[in-house]
């Protein structure tokens, strides 16, 4: 991919793209540690609401200059599948966060593109070759060691985090689906207007009032997720994928260290050792995957004979 440089930065894109990227996991970090506090006041699915509800308004005058024309979509009912899908895996993410130690969470959350790649072969119908099977094989045997069955009681709540990879996957596949008629910009705006009527009710089912102190760190999660979002999509259109995508992992080692010194988790030596099994098998499959798309690309154009 040829990204052009663009005038008002000095950056190589490579460059430029792994600062966006490295600014976008901060981002995430950060959102993970606010569930913590917040959710010792109100209930999960009222944080879910409210962090939706202060995004969506982030984003309405975003896509005031759009224009309302804009949000036509074709394919209702895909849309109304990713939003189901989402609104599982954002609130079993912020369950996971609350019952689970994080760095065991975080590395657990990035079997999603495990699970993405055998969806992909079930659904989609994409070639898989042996060599990617056996990435998504060795990297939830690096799920298993982090688990350890049989060694320690079975701890129920890590089933969440896995339902959140899963689902979360499922949403993935749904947006390649979509990216085939649908813009990307679109998809972003019905993320909020679809999500946040749909937590509505059941955040009024069970609604405490947050303090100062929670809405602000609501407002403050609400921004960064807007922004992580942006900082990702724009380090995606600056550098190739391959170069950006390794920055994400970042998250594991921030994540550990926060939860250490705010909330004096301690993780197990399996965790980084379960963890490095996931993201060796998740960085191969890429690697596959980009070697795949650039073959594509460097294949000639099936030439089709005229009529007669």
């Amino acid at each position: 991919m040829n990204v052009p440089r663009h005038r008002w930065t000095k950056l190589s894109p490579p460059v430029e793209g792994v600062m966006w990227m490295g600014l976008a996991c901060l981002c995430w970090v950060s959102n993970t540690l606010i569930i913590r506090p917040v959710i010792a006041e109100i209930a999960p699915v009222q944080l879910l609401f409210l962090r939706l509800l202060l995004s969506l308004l982030m984003m309405l005058p975003f896509i005031a200059r759009l224009g309302w024309g804009s949000l036509r979509i074709r394919r209702p009912g895909l849309y109304l599948l990713r939003a189901g899908l989402m609104v599982v895996s954002m609130l079993s993410w912020i369950y996971a966060v609350k019952l689970l130690p994080i760095a065991e969470a975080v590395s657990l959350a990035f079997t999603a593109p495990l699970f993405a790649t055998m969806m992909a072969a079930f659904f989609l119908g994409e070639k898989v070759g042996i060599r990617r099977w056996s990435a998504v094989i060795i990297g939830f045997l690096g799920a298993l060691v982090i688990l350890r069955p049989g060694v320690d009681v079975f701890n129920a709540n890590i089933l969440i985090v896995l339902l959140n990879a899963a689902t979360w996957a499922g949403a993935v596949i749904v947006i390649r689906v979509l990216t085939r008629t649908e813009s990307p910009t679109v998809m972003v705006a019905y993320t909020f207007i679809l999500l946040t009527p749909v937590t509505l009710v059941p955040a009024l089912l069970d609604w405490r009032w947050p303090s100062e102190a929670a809405w602000l760190l609501i407002a403050i999660t609400s921004a960064t997720g807007v922004l992580g979002h942006v900082a990702a999509t724009r380090a995606l259109s600056v550098a190739e994928t391959s170069v950006v995508t390794p920055v994400e992992y970042t998250q594991l080692p921030l994540n550990a260290l926060a939860a250490y010194f705010l909330f004096a988790e301690v993780p197990s030596i399996y965790v980084p050792i379960g963890a490095t099994i996931i993201v060796a098998s998740v960085l191969y499959i890429s690697h596959r995957e980009a070697a795949r798309a650039r073959a594509a690309a460097k294949s000639p154009p099936l030439k089709i004979p005229p009529v007669a």
